[in-house]
């Protein structure tokens, strides 16, 4: 059921998919594949541009799934629905506590939220706005 779930996201089907999707979480749900499943769910309601759907499908990876590989991802991605409901001061923490938590182990997700940051015309270390010369 994964497997057919996660073929057809990659072919774009997504409705499909997310019904597989689900239905993979409501009867294989203490598997290690469950943490996956309801990131790809959280992330076909971003591919639809569903934010907060997403927003709160991203949230149940982090508060179910605690500490799971999809863990810095889904931080990233809720990062990205808020800044997409348009709630940038919660999506730059979340992008600064990114950078922080993960600048060490997982680089790569560091530097994208870093650029988030930079992208809203922040820093890492300040709320405040860089000024641009005159």
């Amino acid at each position: 059921l994964y497997t057919s779930a996660y073929s057809d996201q990659l072919a774009g089907k997504y409705d499909i998919a997310f019904q597989e999707f689900n239905d993979y979480l409501k009867y294989f749900s203490g598997t290690e594949l469950a943490p996956n499943a309801q990131y790809y769910i959280a992330e076909i309601y971003y591919r639809k541009a569903d934010y907060a759907n997403a927003l709160t499908a991203f949230d149940a990876v982090l508060e179910k799934f605690q500490e799971c590989p999809k863990t810095p991802d889904a931080r990233y991605m809720k990062a990205m629905c808020l800044m997409k409901l348009g709630r940038n001061d919660s999506a730059a923490r979340e992008f600064r506590d990114i950078y922080t938590r993960y600048v060490n182990d997982h680089p790569d997700i560091a530097a994208k939220a870093k650029a988030q940051l930079r992208d809203m015309g922040l820093t890492v270390g300040t709320t405040a706005k860089r000024r641009r010369p005159n």
